[in-house]
Formats: structure tokens, C-alpha cells, sequence
């Protein structure tokens, strides 16, 4: 199913990494043909005493920040060259955002995360990941560096690759879905992965193995045994491969067949740890996005939602677009 947003946010913290988020905005705007919307958040302004006590909230203070905010993004949007809505708010960031989104019925939000290394990478994007956790739309974060600073905004950002991670439910249905349509929009290769976790595999000794199988055993020989335990391993083999191949036809018969007119997906089965194949593959692959769906939508499910997308988000080097299905 082509999916096209029609109304793109750009949220703005007016960092040295704000033309990244704004290049982004615009070519995803142009190409989707698509309504801009720029944001800003404001934090509250309190005056506090030397005893902790709060004495004044300059009301004054906040106005005069709301219209410098926006004195701010109209610059910007001038210098975009395309018609901008200018959006000023104050509050939690990521939940007037969220308020924003549902006011304005926003397709999608662009945001730039900032991180290290170490511990401070480990508590990067408390806002991106509450955001993660509370938008209904998709949300592309941007992990920022230094050598994703620019003095200006690209007119058009350039996607070659796609990675989309497939698990076959429906959030990860809506997530091919997005970059299908990603895909056709920038002319780029699409790749559809699946990551099987390893399952442990336990090899007994003769001894106890004889002891599971019961029974009299005095003639039995070493060669007998190891004669066993290859048939085993061989059935294992042959059961992995119909598995995998399953797997693929399934991933395969994602992709619409009218879709093939203009795209030749690659399908990919990967074995280990969700969070790190993806990244690694994409590393391996020089992908320039990542697209993911988001499974939860409880309190409790909320709370722990997303461990692979959070690990993705906070350790991948590339965009990732992440995608839940709306309740």
C-alpha cells in the first residue's frame, strides 16, 4: 500500500544540528509533495529564590520568548524558499509534541537526537524516546554528529539504500509499507531483513544420553552413538533450511508485484540479535535509512516497548524511521 504523508513536522531545538533536520524536512516535503510544519518547544520559565522556592513566573518573559522563537522559524522559512507553518508552544517537549501532532493531524515528525560515546550515548534522546513511545505517527530521528553539521540546508538529501526490518506483524507490514513507498519516492534499493534469534543448542554425552533413551545398553559402541548424533544433526540442517525458506518466500511475498516494475528488493535472513544485526548489516550495506515498526500500545507495553528499536536508535549511524500502527 503507498502511504504518502501529507503534513511533515520539523521539530526544531535551533541546535548546530538544525539544518540537518530541516534538509531532511524539505526533501521529504518535496518529494511527498507534502505540507511543512516547523515546531519549537519552549521550556518553562521560573525564577527561583536562594531557598529553592519559586517566587515569579514572568509571563512577559515567556511572550517575548514565544515571539523571538517565532521571529526565529520565519526566518528559517524564508530561507527554505516553501511555505512553512510556524508552530511555537511551551511545555514538556515531548508531550507537547505529541499534543501538537494530534491537534494538527500530523503525518509525520523529523527530530535530531544527540549523543556520544560510552555512558553518554547510553542516556542520549530522553525526548526521542519518549517520543518513541507516545506518537501515533511515524517519527525519523537523525543521530547527530559533529560531521553532520552544515552551515546549510541541502535542497535534496539523497537516499540510495533502505533497510526495513520485517518480523510479519502488522506494525512491521506498516513499516515495509513506508519504506516501500520511501523507496519509489527516492529511486532507492530496497532491502528487507528478518532476524532469526539463535537457539541454544545442547550436545550431550554418550553417558546421558543413553540415560534419556533408557533401556539395555551393554553393546553399545561409541561409533553407534556418533553415527546417531549426526542423523540428528542432519535433520537439524534440513528442518533450517525449509525454515529459511519459508521465510524468504515470505518476505518476498511482501513486496507487490506492480512494485517490481520499478524495484528489485533484496530479501535477507539474519541469525543473532535483532537490534545488532540490523545495525551491523546496514553498516556492512552503507544503508542511508533504517525503517522499523514499534509494537505496543498499553501503559506496560509502553514502558518496555521497543528494546530493539531503542537499541537501533541509540546505536545506529544512519536515520531511523519508526512506525506504529494506530489504535
Amino acid at each position: 500500500m503507498r502511504l504518502e504523508p501529507k503534513k511533515i513536522m520539523c521539530a526544531i531545538d535551533f541546535s548546530d544540528f538544525t539544518n540537518i533536520v530541516l534538509s531532511y524536512g524539505k526533501s521529504m516535503a518535496s518529494e511527498f509533495h507534502s505540507s511543512l510544519c516547523l515546531c519549537h518547544i519552549l521550556s518553562g520559565t521560573l525564577m527561583v529564590s536562594s531557598l529553592g522556592h519559586s517566587y515569579i513566573n514572568y509571563t512577559d518573559i515567556e511572550t517575548d520568548r514565544i515571539k523571538s522563537a517565532k521571529d526565529r522559524l520565519e526566518k528559517i522559512a524564508e530561507e527554505l524558499d516553501i511555505e512553512c507553518e510556524i508552530i511555537v508552544s511551551s511545555g514538556h517537549v515531548p508531550d507537547e509534541i505529541n499534543e501538537i501532532v494530534l491537534k494538527n493531524n500530523i503525518d509525520m515528525v523529523i527530530a535530531a537526537t544527540h549523543g556520544g560515546s560510552g555512558i553518554k550515548r547510553f542516556l542520549i534522546g530522553s525526548v526521542t524516546d519518549r517520543l518513541v513511545k507516545i506518537l501515533q505517527c511515524p517519527l525519523l530521528v537523525l543521530f547527530t554528529q559533529k560531521e553532520h553539521l552544515t552551515s546549510t540546508v541541502e535542497k535534496k538529501i539523497k537516499l540510495k539504500r533502505i533497510l526495513v526490518g520485517c518480523d510479519f506483524s502488522p506494525d512491521s507490514k506498516l513499516a515495509f509499507d513506508y519504506a516501500l513507498s520511501l523507496a519509489q519516492e527516492f529511486q532507492t534499493q530496497l532491502y528487507l531483513a528478518h532476524v532469526i534469534r539463535p537457539t541454544e543448542q545442547i550436545e550431550l554425552p554418550a553417558s546421558n544420553y543413553i540415560k534419556i533413551q533408557g533401556g539395555e545398553y551393554t553393546n553399545w559402541t561409541r561409533s553407534e552413538y556418533l553415527e546417531l548424533k549426526k542423523k540428528a544433526t542432519n535433520e537439524d540442517l534440513k528442518n533450517k533450511k525449509t525454515l529459511f525458506n519459508r521465510l524468504e518466500k515470505q518476505l518476498s511475498d511482501m513486496v507487490p508485484e506492480d512494485s517490481r516494475n520499478w524495484c528489485t528488493p533484496i530479501t535477507i535472513l539474519l541469525e543473532g540479535q535483532p537490534y545488532k544485526e540490523l545495525i551491523d548489516y546496514a553498516v556492512q550495506k552503507e544503508v542511508d535509512m533504517i525503517v522499523l515498526g514499534v509494537h505496543g500500545h498499553s501503559l506496560l507495553e509502553r514502558f518496555i516497548v521497543g528494546s530493539t528499536t531503542d537499541r537501533v536508535i541509540s546505536r545506529a549511524s544512519c536515520p531511523v524511521l519508526v512506525v506504529r500502527q494506530t489504535v
